[in-house]
């Protein structure tokens, strides 16, 4: 099954094409330029793009900007043996902004002009006296052939601010974005755009690639520095400065956009041949002090908007933890080898919130699931949020505690002494307690729920066919209930030996 794998916007999305009246671009030779440049635009009205296409390009569909193809040969640092390679995308169809390259060789930056004859056009070939657009609408980067032997695609940036990447072994999935602005609180949406970019030219050998990219929209400004290094796990170091013009009401630092359709926690079912369909299946979130979560995802009939409050964040990441194909039984999309993300903090993410969006969906075309970190302090125009975190794309952050596996619920048998019925059934893998115990020894289980409920029953098993443990609950749930939080815990002599299953259950 196909899924577009570029969210352009949860809500809405403007596809006018980017442009600045704005002062002359200065020479940009590090970093420190740029961040200059971000907070001088910061403290100037934004002055949004007037530029269109030309009608051709304007007008194309899915199908003819996929004739559109870059030539392999014409790769930029394709001269440089054993090396980082570039290739561009073509604006049209929903990517209709020209994005503007520079490349920094020896620290001097040259623009990296559009060239027409570095695209095969196919069927799409534009018409005699057509205009051809100002910039490209995005770029792809490929690892160096000695990584696989062959060339390899791991890194994607095009749409606003959305970027994806891959690892070695790991198809594409969830997308990451630069900021998020008003995603949630009532405020219009925004989607910043990154309109600039800068290479560093790179050597033969060069184990990482470095850019920066300038942020630009309504009512930020944003200087970012990316240094990308590919493998089973890729990695990723982002830095940058961020410049408020004006106050918003939602600000959202590594936040990433991903699809939950189904899983086996889902009630009812879609009529599809597919167990599950999804991207990610849940939120796994690592605290400096109190129990790691894993927050499984669900895909009800009204939105969810789920606040975790942290003191000291030590990571945070949509993972895709089902990698069992006979779960998804999808051959083309292959969903139990999409990427999972893990981000890990360094600097600008001190106090502040996590928050998780899950917006019902009826299909699995569009990301309906939104993470992100909303610091507690944001930016002036003046004073900016200096921020950098690892993130990782990588198979699954791993950890010594016992892991969710499946998260399962459904009705009862209902008896007039529990009318209201409803089981919980939770597996974990088989965690490390604290000492030696004999083969058949269980952990404690801990059940706490926020809502009108009652447990009737809580046990842990072990399941034979996985290795692990199983974790089973009954809660009597008044009809009147429409809303719970439930949390279930495995414990050795009172002392954490899983993570925190972390649930919203909604009637």
């Amino acid at each position: 099954m196909h899924h577009r794998h570029l969210l352009a916007g949860l809500f809405s999305l403007t596809l006018t094409v980017t442009a600045s009246s704005q002062d002359a671009l200065p020479p940009i030779r590090t970093f420190l330029d740029l961040e200059a440049y971000a907070s001088q635009l910061a403290q100037k009205p934004y002055e949004a793009p007037t530029m269109k296409l030309d009608p051709f390009f304007e007008g194309l569909k899915y199908d003819g900007h996929r004739q559109i193809r870059f030539k392999p040969d014409k790769a930029y640092f394709n001269a440089v043996a054993d090396s980082y390679q570039v290739e561009f995308f073509h604006p049209g169809w929903m990517f209709k902004k020209p994005v503007n390259f520079f490349q920094i060789d020896d620290g001097q930056p040259t623009a990296v002009p559009f060239n027409k004859d570095l695209f095969d056009y196919g069927q799409s070939t534009p018409p005699e006296g057509a205009t051809y657009p100002t910039g490209y609408s995005g770029l792809r980067l490929l690892a160096p052939n000695s990584m696989r032997n062959q060339r390899f695609e791991f890194l994607v940036f095009q749409g606003a601010s959305y970027f994806r990447a891959v690892t070695s072994k790991l198809g594409w999935g969830l997308s990451a974005r630069g900021l998020a602005i008003n995603t949630v609180g009532g405020e219009p949406e925004e989607f910043p755009d990154f309109t600039y970019f800068w290479f560093i030219k790179p050597k033969a050998g060069d184990k990482v690639f470095q850019f920066y990219a300038l942020l630009n929209g309504t009512s930020v400004c944003g200087a970012y520095q990316f240094e990308v290094s590919p493998g089973e796990t890729t990695v990723m170091r982002i830095s940058g400065s961020l410049f408020l013009r004006r106050p918003v009401k939602l600000l959202g630092l590594a936040p990433f956009s991903s699809m939950f359709w189904y899983g086996e926690n889902s009630h009812p079912k879609p009529m599809d041949f597919r167990p599950e369909v999804h991207d990610s299946d849940g939120l796994l979130i690592e605290q400096a002090s109190g129990p790691m979560i894993w927050r499984p995802l669900d895909n009800g009939k009204e939105l969810r908007h789920s606040v975790f409050s942290i003191e000291g964040v030590k990571g945070f990441g949509l993972q895709e933890r089902d990698r069992d194909f006979k779960n998804f039984e999808d051959l083309e999309a292959r969903y139990h080898d999409r990427t999972a993300v893990w981000v890990e903090p360094i600097e600008g993410f001190g106090r502040g919130k996590l928050h998780l969006i899950e917006i019902p969906t009826g299909e699995e075309t569009w990301d309906n699931v939104v993470s992100m970190w909303e610091p507690d302090v944001l930016p002036t125009a003046k004073e900016p949020l200096r921020f950098a975190y690892n993130l990782k794309w990588l198979r699954e952050k791993e950890h010594e505690l016992a892991k969710v596996t499946s998260s399962r619920w459904g009705e009862g048998v209902a008896t007039t002494e529990i009318p209201n019925d409803y089981v919980f059934v939770v597996d974990f893998t088989k965690g490390k307690p604290a000492a030696n115990k004999a083969a058949d020894w269980l952990p404690e289980v801990q059940v706490n729920i926020q809502g009108d409920a009652k447990i009737i029953d809580k046990r842990v098993m072990l399941n034979p066919e996985t290795g692990g443990w199983r974790a089973f609950f009954k809660l009597d749930i008044p009809p009147a209930t429409k809303l719970l939080e439930v949390t279930c815990d495995l414990l050795d002599d009172k002392q954490p030996l899983s993570e925190r299953w972390d649930y919203q259950w909604r009637r």
